[in-house]
């Protein structure tokens, strides 16, 4: 039976291959250690590591050609990077699961930050796969380029040469790195513009990989983006990024972006389990990984966002927490873990200078008790911090989720610019996130700053407040809309006797309530400021990062209609029930 998680301030201070080794940590049970010592995490919010990428958010065969179909609903929110997708699928390949490359980017249009990895030995049959001689391969290497090419589409992240070689490379069929060295200049010559990745080993192995590197630096076949899969343990993952790293320079190679290109829990029945996932995600993020997918080991589930989703339509635990990691905006910093070597809590974080707030997403292997001090905190936060605490549980990868749970929400006094929160209860399969901005004594209103230019983004589509088609005409409506940047889907706040005011950036015309109407499903509008209260609207702190809206005519909230999450969908007015659809996240922009 798993506790509930309590918090009290402190204000100072696929397959599994036979072949692999699972590392066990041993933890010595008997000692007795200190709290702080074992499970104490610490954010450096001035120390900026780059700017937020989401590289963690991917999938292998995590998207198919009809799955999951709520493209906008259940991935877009995510904000995923790369899926890893077979060249081609269908009988006589290796899979049948409907996930070809080209169809899956082509779904993926709608969603901007999305690429597509190939990974071309996919089209081979059998496991291990069956070589077809050189000459049948590369002819079919040069197909797929061509089909690609015709395609029109760019929102590929390169071609995966071969996967697990070290398990699925038979040398009676010659040389791995010859297989490569060919492979490789045939996609430079046919498609020179793109990216080459590899080698794809099941595991990291320095020895082997000292042997590829000389291969490939000696005949000029460099990959552009390093790859091996993490499944042997969480435990690893920090050693081996510091072991490549240092190969690459004993061997005068500059640094590689790297791709973790399978991810899971050596334990493969927590795949998208959120305290695994969560230490991942924060090696991955402190290492400066490129890009990782998350893996994908049962047959009948491809088109799950790697276990994310619980069926083919409903989200698990791990969905909503990606959705913290997708909600991610600014800057990644600094967070050290207990041991970086180890497979104790750990997480990742974020500071976004222009929305005012710091995300904090963490979870793992723990003894009941996360520490987390802050420190650095950036001067726009004042003298009193607001810190919402949430937490995500998780039974296993089939079981449906209705999403996180709110533990507190309190204000803590910012000293020698830190605080220090500490949660108790905490088990290791749930994630956690706190959420810290302007506390009330700084500002209110969780730091709302009147006059400031903000995106205004619905908790359920992952959508913005958009102006239809740009217009600047009184009336024209108010809808979601992906974010294009369109200064549209800008709107400054602003502070008046009667409420706030939102008001366009292009148009200069109010956020306003159809000919001030108070009955639910009332169209909004645009209109310009004639002072009325259907243009006022009250903005209520949620304390989870997300407000209501709710105009000061009628009393009720800004909603999207029918819960939906696709471009276009009208924003109306309706009693306030805390639907998703009814919850809004200010970022600040300007």
């Amino acid at each position: 039976m798993e506790r509930g998680c309590t918090i009290k301030g402190k204000l100072t201070k696929k397959r599994c291959l036979s072949i692999m080794l699972c590392a066990a940590l041993i933890i010595g049970t008997m000692l007795i250690t200190p709290v702080f010592a074992v499970n104490q995490l610490v954010v450096d919010c001035a120390n900026v590591l780059r700017p937020v990428t989401h590289c963690a958010s991917g999938s292998l065969y995590g998207l198919t050609v009809d799955k999951p179909a709520d493209l906008n609903g259940l991935v877009a929110p995510l904000k995923p990077y790369v899926f890893r997708n077979p060249a081609r699928t269908g009988y006589g390949n290796q899979h049948n699961n409907n996930a070809a490359a080209i169809p899956v980017a082509q779904r993926l249009l709608s969603i901007p930050s999305a690429r597509v990895s190939v990974d071309l030995a996919d089209m081979l049959p059998g496991w291990p796969y069956q070589w077809p001689g050189m000459t049948s391969w590369l002819n079919q290497v040069v197909s797929f380029i061509n089909d690609k090419k015709a395609s029109g589409l760019n929102n590929f992240y390169g071609y995966e040469i071969w996967n697990e070689p070290d398990g699925t490379w038979n040398n009676a069929n010659g040389s791995f790195e010859e297989m490569w060295k060919q492979t490789y200049n045939v996609i430079r010559q046919n498609d020179p513009g793109a990216k080459i990745i590899g080698p794809c080993y099941s595991y990291y192995h320095n020895e082997r990989m000292r042997n590829f590197l000389t291969y490939c630096k000696a005949n000029n076949c460099l990959p552009d983006i390093m790859s091996w899969h993490e499944l042997s343990g969480i435990q690893n993952v920090s050693n081996n990024i510091k072991a490549y790293r240092a190969l690459e320079k004993s061997l005068g190679i500059s640094e590689l972006p790297l791709s973790i290109n399978e991810y899971c829990d050596a334990d493969h029945a927590l795949e998208g389990q959120p305290g695994s996932s969560a230490r991942f995600i924060g090696k991955f993020e402190r290492y400066k990984v490129d890009s990782a997918c998350i893996t994908w080991w049962f047959v009948q589930y491809p088109g799950r966002l790697g276990s994310l989703l619980a069926t083919d339509t409903q989200k698990g635990a791990g969905w909503y927490f990606y959705k913290w990691y997708g909600d991610m905006t600014g800057n990644m910093v600094y967070v050290t873990p207990p041991n970086d070597a180890s497979d104790l809590v750990d997480g990742a974080a974020c500071v976004d200078s222009n929305a005012r707030y710091i995300s904090f997403i963490f979870g793992g292997k723990n003894d009941g008790t996360i520490s987390a001090t802050f420190t650095n905190i950036p001067s726009w936060i004042g003298s009193t911090a607001k810190v919402t605490v949430e937490k995500i549980d998780w039974v296993s990868k089939d079981t449906v989720s209705y999403g996180p749970t709110t533990i507190s929400t309190s204000n803590y006094q910012v000293v020698n610019g830190s605080i220090t929160v500490t949660l108790t209860g905490c088990n290791n399969s749930s994630g956690y996130r706190i959420y810290i901005t302007p506390g009330t004594g700084d500002g209110g209103n969780g730091g709302i700053v009147s006059g400031a230019t903000y995106k205004i983004i619905n908790r359920n589509s992952g959508k913005l407040l958009d102006v239809y088609e740009g217009l600047t005409t009184d009336g024209a409506d108010v809808i979601q809309w992906f974010d294009n940047g369109g200064s549209n889907q800008r709107w400054v706040i602003t502070s008046t006797s009667n409420g706030y005011t939102i008001k366009c950036v292009k148009s200069g015309k109010l956020l306003d309530v159809y000919e001030a109407s108070t009955a639910n499903g009332t169209k909004v509008i645009q209109w310009f400021d004639n002072g009325g209260s259907n243009q006022r609207w009250v903005i209520v702190d949620l304390g989870n990062g997300y407000y209501k809206i709710i105009n000061r005519n009628s009393g009720k909230a800004l909603d999207v209609s029918e819960n939906r999450t696709d471009n276009g969908a009208s924003v109306i007015q309706w009693t306030y029930h805390g639907g998703y659809n009814q919850q809004w996240q200010l970022v600040r922009v300007q």
